[in-house]
C-alpha cells in the first residue's frame, strides 16, 4: 500500500484480500492484524487502545539493537496497514441474524467510527499533510459531500437488477482525484481530516437498513477507495528516520565484512522471499550448455506493490535512457 501512495485508482482497492501476499504475512503484520481485531471487538476504540496502536505503529519503524531485519514499519506499507484496517473490520459487520445485539444498524455505525478512529491513527503516525493552507477558489464542502454521496449511490455491479451496495467505478474514482487536485477545486490543509472524516460519516448513512453483510461490505470497500484518494493526493508518506542502535553506528575500526552487513541490516527497500516473492529454481544445468532448461518462468510470483518503492521507481525511470543493446 507505509506504501509511497499511488495516485491510481485501481480495480484491487474494491478487493482488500488483494492487498496481502499470497504466502504469509511477517509477525509484525500478524501482530497488527490482530491488534485490530483487540481494538474492533466491542466496536469501541478506548484511549488506551488508541495510544497502544500508535505505541505500536512507533515500534515498528525502530530497529531494535542486534537486529539484522529493517524496520517492519517503512514507507511503502500505509495502503496496506489501511487496507487491514478495513479489511478486519469487515468481520465484524453484524448481520440482522448474526450477533445477539438490540440494534445491529448502530453497532454497524459504532464500527465504522472504529475504523476511522483507526485510520486516523495510521495516517497521524505515517503520513504528512501535502495540502497547501489557501485551497483552491471553487473549493466547497457542498460540493464535496455531493461528490462522497454520489459515490455512494447504490448500484447493480454485475447486471442481474438487484442491488449489490455501492461500487465505485474507475471513472468516478478518476473524478474524484481530478477534483481534489485541480487548482481550482483542490481543497486547503484545514479541511485534511475533515475529508476523512467525513467520507466516513456520510457512508455510515448508506449502511445497509437490512443489515445485508455483503451489501455493507461493499459499502466499506468503497469507503476505503475513497480515503486511499484523499491520502494520495492530499498526504504524503513520512521519511523514515531511523535512530540506530549501537550495533547500526560502524565506526573507524569496524570491519569491511560488518559495515557491509550493517548496510543490509539498514535496506528497508529489501525484499523478503514468499512476502515479495516467489521463485521456482526448477532443474539445474552445467555452464557451459546454453539454452534455457526450465520450462516455467523463474519467479512465480512478485508483489507489484514494489515497483512503487522510491529507489525501484526511480530505477525503472532509467531504463528508457539507453539501449540495453551491446555496442549501443
Amino acid at each position: 500500500a507505509c506504501l509511497p501512495l499511488t495516485h491510481h485508482y485501481t480495480p484491487e482497492l474494491h478487493n482488500l484480500s488483494s492487498l496481502i501476499s499470497p504466502s504469509f504475512a511477517t509477525m509484525a503484520d500478524a501482530a497488527i492484524e490482530e491488534l485490530y481485531r483487540v481494538t474492533y471487538a466491542d466496536r469501541l476504540i478506548t484511549p488506551d487502545e488508541n495510544a497502544d496502536l500508535i505505541s505500536t505503529l512507533q515500534e515498528l519503524q525502530t530497529i531494535e539493537d542486534g537486529s539484522t531485519s529493517p524496520p517492519a514499519l517503512t514507507p511503502d506499507k500505509v495502503v496496506w496497514l489501511r487496507a487491514a484496517a478495513f479489511r478486519i473490520g469487515c468481520e465484524y459487520l453484524v448481520e440482522e441474524d448474526g450477533d445477539d445485539v438490540d440494534d445491529p444498524r448502530e453497532e454497524n455505525v459504532k464500527l465504522l467510527r472504529t475504523i476511522n478512529a483507526v485510520v486516523h491513527a495510521l495516517e497521524t503516525t505515517c503520513l504528512l499533510p501535502s495540502l497547501e493552507e489557501e485551497g483552491g477558489e471553487d473549493f466547497s464542502e457542498e460540493s464535496v459531500e455531493e461528490l462522497f454521496r454520489s459515490l455512494y449511490e447504490t448500484e447493480d455491479e454485475d447486471g442481474d437488477g438487484d442491488e449489490d451496495g455501492p461500487v465505485i467505478s474507475r471513472a468516478e474514482a478518476n473524478a474524484l482525484q481530478e477534483s481534489l487536485t485541480d487548482e481550482a477545486t483542490r481543497p486547503p490543509l484545514s479541511t485534511l481530516i475533515w475529508l476523512r472524516s467525513t467520507a466516513f460519516r456520510l457512508g455510515s448513512q448508506y449502511l445497509n437498513e437490512e443489515n445485508d453483510k455483503a451489501k455493507n461490505v461493499a459499502l466499506l470497500r468503497s469507503i476505503n477507495v475513497i480515503v486511499h484518494i484523499v491520502e494520495s493526493t492530499c498526504m504524503k508518506p513520512k521519511p523514515l528516520a531511523l535512530e540506530l542502535p549501537p550495533s547500526h553506528t560502524p565506526d573507524a575500526d569496524t570491519d569491511f565484512t560488518t559495515a557491509v552487513q550493517t548496510l543490509w541490516n539498514l535496506d528497508s527497500n529489501r525484499l523478503t522471499p514468499h512476502k515479495d516473492y516467489n521463485m521456482d529454481v526448477q532443474s539445474s544445468k552445467h555452464p557451459y550448455k546454453k539454452g534455457n532448461a526450465a520450462d516455467d518462468h523463474l519467479f512465480t510470483y512478485v508483489n507489484q506493490q514494489i515497483f512503487q518503492r522510491p529507489t525501484f521507481h526511480a530505477f525503472r525511470s532509467l531504463l528508457d535512457n539507453y539501449s540495453a543493446s551491446t555496442g549501443d
